[in-house]
């Protein structure tokens, strides 16, 4: 067996230890898959070299210096996710529906010169936006006959290793699922022939303050720096039964085992930038992001259910609720543009996004975090970013109206398994005036994920998912 293949197991079930934060864990909060306006999102987040646009703050602060005017902007979102899954060969999936804010922001331009023609620093900007990145918002179910292991086999070879530990097999033994006999340990059914099913519903987000300030040089050369405060709120209920629907046992009927975990935090990083207008028609731009600090908090808990052929018998056991401080610091991040404007026609723009997610690591006062960090720098590699957009103009032959399309590809970030690489698909249309505007945007996320749901047995039960979430994004905006 691959030691891949543990690592992707310990995506829910290790994260129920106290000292369990994983690699798993650092990856989730590192990884930002970008949000922000309706105009920003159908051109695919391709704006590293364009600017003009309250979500740039949070790719290139630079962008900010395109402004000529303040601007207030606001976005809401719906969001559709549906998980298919195959277990042992039968399929299933299941959706869900969440409705959250992509974008609100201010932009304040303060002119320095009367003259257009007059050399030097045009204007100043500051910049103050909240912007969702990651909608955590997910429900997956799968369910199959497992004749290989059980849940209790995993169980059953933990407490021979390690004990009873009391967020895992002290409950089983609790529930009398797990006993012992002449000092060993037993289960009914090890060898598996049992029904499986599970759930696993995620929501949560991960959103970001950004405070920006920016210059224009001459409408030649366009600079800025954002701060950048990230918040995380992560919520995770997961349910495993398992059933003996061949009466193979005189004993065992079935068993349910939840997991909750819940992770709030913040962090701070910064990010700088530059823009140049090389031509009247090119621009390029460039940016690096610091790593984001985070200061993270995890609560969780497990409980244990057991329906046996016992007259009086403990059928459940919980766990303490457990709480665990520590630090993650993300990967830094480097950016590079290019964006070709034609005039009123329309624009082409395309960004390049690079980040080594093997540096990412987890600190606490209390554990050493050695093993995860191992993990991290064995499992993970490089990503490479690709997003492109594309911009018409309809002006000249109907009405203020622009039709949009964009599209991003983000590389695996395993090293031994293209897991989570992700396709973005967008478009979208915008109605624009002198004093206000209204965008909308369709974006579609796809990617595939092997799940584990435990670990501690010969053949490794892997549930494939694959993930989809269609977002129907529309920006409200006014100008002054």
């Amino acid at each position: 067996m691959k030691k891949i293949k543990l690592f992707f197991a310990i995506l829910l079930f290790a994260a129920t230890y106290a000292n369990a934060q994983n690699e798993m864990d650092a990856f989730r909060y590192s990884f930002f898959n970008y949000g922000g306006t309706a105009r920003f999102m159908s051109m695919g987040g391709a704006f590293g070299a364009l600017g003009g646009d309250i979500s740039s703050l949070a790719i290139n602060p630079a962008g900010i210096g395109i402004y000529r005017g303040s601007e207030f902007t606001i976005t809401p979102s719906l969001n559709y996710s549906n998980v298919g899954s195959n277990y042992y060969g039968t399929s299933y999936d299941d959706i869900k529906y969440s409705f959250n804010m992509k974008n609100v922001g201010f932009v304040f331009t303060i002119p320095l010169q009367g003259g257009i023609e007059e050399p030097g620093m045009k204007s100043v900007n500051i910049g103050i936006g909240l912007v969702q990145h990651n909608n955590f918002n997910y429900r997956s179910v799968a369910e199959g006959f497992n004749d290989e292991n059980s849940l209790m086999t995993h169980f059953l070879n933990e407490a021979n290793e390690f004990g009873l530990k009391p967020f895992t097999t002290n409950l089983a033994y609790e529930a009398w699922l797990l006993g012992t006999e002449n000092g060993n340990y037993f289960v009914d059914m090890p060898d598996g022939n049992v029904f499986q099913r599970m759930e696993n519903n995620t929501s949560g987000y991960i959103q970001e303050l950004l405070f920006s300030f920016g210059g224009n040089y001459n409408d030649v050369a366009y600079f800025g720096a954002t701060v950048g405060v990230p918040s995380v709120r992560f919520e995770e209920s997961f349910m495993m039964e398992e059933s003996d629907t061949e009466g193979l046992s005189d004993e065992f009927n079935s068993l349910q085992y939840n997991q909750s975990l819940k992770t709030t935090g913040r962090g701070y990083n910064f990010k700088i930038g530059a823009l140049f207008r090389i031509a009247d028609v090119v621009r390029l731009g460039a940016a690096v992001h610091t790593p984001t600090f985070f200061q993270l908090e995890d609560s969780y808990k497990n409980t244990m259910y057991s329906n046996l052929n016992f007259d009086d018998y403990p059928s459940k056991a919980e766990s303490p609720r457990g709480y665990f401080d520590y630090e993650l610091n993300t990967p830094l991040k480097a950016l590079g543009s290019l964006a070709v404007v034609m005039g009123n026609m329309g624009l082409i723009s395309v960004d390049y996004e690079y980040l080594d997610y093997s540096s990412m690591r987890l600190r606490s006062e209390t554990e050493h975090f050695s093993t995860p960090n191992r993990n991290i720098r064995d499992s993970f590699q490089e990503q490479h970013g690709i997003r492109v957009g594309g911009e018409l103009n309809f002006a000249q032959i109907f009405a203020p109206v622009f039709l949009r399309g964009g599209y991003a590809l983000y590389t695996s970030p395993y090293k031994h398994n293209n897991n989570f690489e992700r396709s973005v698909f967008s478009a979208g249309l915008g109605l624009r005036d002198k004093d206000y505007f209204i965008d909308f945007a369709y974006v579609y996320n796809a990617f595939d994920e092997d799940f584990y749901p435990y670990t501690n047995v010969a053949e490794l039960p892997k549930a494939d998912l694959n993930y989809t979430q269609s977002s129907f994004i529309l920006t409200l905006g006014l100008r002054w």
